[in-house]
C-alpha cells in the first residue's frame, strides 16, 4: 500500500513576501532617489568641492583687480538642490504612507481577505510598519551620513559657506531627518486607517506631517537651555548670527533685557542716544551657540521617536476597534 504524503498549508500568508510584493514598485522608487542622492552628494564633496575650493582662491588673489569674474556658485547650487531634497523625503514618505500602505488595502478589500485567511489584523499591520521602518531607516541615514560629508567638503573655501544653523542644513546633517522620515510613516499609516480612502488620506497625511514636522521645528530651540551674551553698543549684538537665535535687544541699567526700539536715524549715534534714552547700556542676544548642535539634534530627534511610538500605538488601538 502505497503512502500518501500531504503538505501542510501554512496556517497564514508569508505576509513579509506579500508587502514587499505589494509595494515592490514604491521600494524601487525609493531605492533610486537615495541611490540618485548619494551620488549627487559625492560628487558635491568631490569635484564640486575641489573646484569651489579653487574658485575661492582665485577670486582672492584677483581681488585688487576691476575687473574679476569666477564661477563659484555650482558647489552651492548643488548642495542647496540636494538640502531641499532630503527635507522633502518625509514629506513624500508620508504621501505615499497615507495614499498605499493602508488605505488603498482597506478601500479595495484585500486587507479584509488576507484577515479572512489566517492573518490577524495586528500581525497585518505590524509588517506593513516594520518592513518600511528599516528600508527608510537605512536610506535616510545614508543620505543623512553622505550630506554632512558634502557640508565639510569645501574646508579650505573663504565664500559663504552653509552655517549650520540654517534650518534646512540644521536637520539635513543629523538625524532629525531619520526620525521625521519614521513619524511621516506613522502618520500616513494612521491616516490611512482613519480615512480608508486613497486620496484623501494622501493629503490628510503631507497636511498633517507639515503640522507635526513644523511644530518639532519649532520647539527643537527651547529643548534646551540657551545662551545669553551681553557686550556694549559699540560691537554690537554678541554671537549674532553665529547660532540658533531665539531673541536679542537691549540691556537695560537695571539688568532687564527689553527688545531694541526702533530707530530710523542714519547713524548710528542718533540710534545710541534713543538706545540710552531708553535706559539701555548695551545689547544682548539669546541663542545656541555650535556646542549645542548635538543636544538639539538629539533632543529633536527623541520627541519625533516619541510621536512616532504614540502614533503606531494609535494605529493598532485603531485596527483592534475596527476590526472588533
Amino acid at each position: 500500500m502505497s503512502t500518501l504524503s500531504v503538505t501542510a498549508a501554512p496556517a497564514h500568508p508569508r505576509q513579509a513576501r506579500w508587502t514587499f510584493l505589494l509595494h515592490r514598485w514604491a521600494l524601487v522608487v525609493w531605492v533610486t532617489l537615495v541611490v540618485a542622492i548619494s551620488g549627487l552628494l559625492l560628487w558635491a564633496a568631490g569635484p564640486l568641492a575641489d573646484d569651489s575650493d579653487r574658485a575661492w582662491h582665485q577670486l582672492e588673489a584677483c581681488r585688487r583687480l576691476s575687473r574679476c569674474v569666477v564661477d563659484t556658485g555650482s558647489y552651492a547650487a548643488t548642495y542647496e538642490f540636494l538640502t531641499y531634497a532630503l527635507i522633502l523625503l518625509p514629506f513624500v514618505v508620508a504621501a505615499w504612507a497615507g495614499a498605499t500602505l493602508t488605505a488603498r488595502e482597506l478601500e479595495s478589500g484585500t486587507a479584509l481577505m488576507a484577515w479572512t485567511q489566517g492573518v490577524s489584523p495586528v500581525r497585518w499591520l505590524a509588517v506593513r510598519l516594520t518592513l518600511p521602518a528599516v528600508v527608510l531607516t537605512v536610506g535616510a541615514s545614508l543620505l543623512v551620513a553622505l550630506h554632512r560629508f558634502a557640508w565639510e567638503a569645501p574646508e579650505e573655501r573663504t565664500g559663504d559657506r552653509p552655517t549650520w544653523w540654517l534650518p534646512f542644513t540644521f536637520h539635513a546633517n543629523g538625524p532629525t531627518t531619520v526620525a521625521a522620515c519614521l513619524t511621516a510613516l506613522a502618520v500616513g499609516t494612521l491616516t490611512g486607517l482613519l480615512v480608508r480612502r486613497t486620496l484623501p488620506a494622501l493629503g490628510v497625511s503631507v497636511a498633517a506631517s507639515v503640522l507635526l514636522l513644523g511644530g518639532a521645528h519649532w520647539l527643537m530651540p527651547h529643548l534646551r537651555t540657551p545662551v545669553t551674551e551681553v557686550g556694549p553698543f559699540r560691537e554690537g549684538y554678541p554671537g549674532l548670527y553665529t547660532g540658533v537665535e531665539l531673541s536679542h535687544g537691549l540691556v537695560t541699567r537695571t539688568g532687564a533685557h527689553i527688545p531694541t526700539p526702533e530707530c530710523r536715524a542714519t547713524s548710528m549715534d542718533d540710534c545710541l542716544r534713543i538706545y540710552e534714552q531708553h535706559g539701555g547700556t548695551g545689547f544682548y542676544t539669546t541663542f545656541h551657540p555650535a556646542s549645542h548642535y548635538w543636544p538639539l539634534q538629539l533632543t529633536t530627534t527623541a520627541l519625533l521617536l516619541v510621536v512616532t511610538a504614540l502614533l503606531t500605538a494609535a494605529s493598532f488601538v485603531v485596527l483592534r476597534r475596527r476590526t472588533g
